[in-house]
């Protein structure tokens, strides 16, 4: 306990030599610059890197994916029962953590391949769209 007090009493002391702050008149615009500049840098890079990962990873598979997951219902606390489209193949699957089994392939589709009940989820670039026609 001692040492703490100790610690605090250094730390407070004025010999110490504490530095009062810049008056506002001594704004450094070359520092401010250089300051802004490297932040746009940082977004830059950023941005490729997301662009760069994306293109890498294949971009998005929506488009022509020959699997999907039409139906997912919880089953337990970890377990799911899946139904998969597979071409023109439909696989009920169980998926619990580290297993996952075919429970059944079905001989003929029991659902449509594209699933109407939930809509795509709203990209960033949708919802920044209608902000900015929000705003304006």
């Amino acid at each position: 306990m001692r040492f703490v007090s100790l610690a605090f009493a250094v730390i407070a002391s004025p010999a110490l030599g504490a530095t009062a702050a810049p008056a506002p008149a001594d704004l450094d615009l070359g520092g401010l610059l250089r300051v802004c500049a490297s932040l746009a840098v940082v977004i830059a890079l950023i941005v490729a890197s997301g662009w760069i990962l994306r293109r890498v990873q294949g971009g998005n598979a929506r488009g022509g994916s020959r699997l999907r997951c039409l139906e997912s219902v919880a089953v337990g606390m970890k377990e799911r029962v899946v139904l998969v489209q597979a071409g023109e193949q439909q696989i009920l699957v169980g998926v619990a953590p580290g297993n996952v089994r075919t429970l059944h392939v079905f001989a003929e589709p029991i659902a449509s391949p594209t699933p109407n009940a939930i809509a795509p989820a709203a990209t960033f670039r949708n919802v920044f769209a209608q902000w900015r026609g929000a705003a304006s």
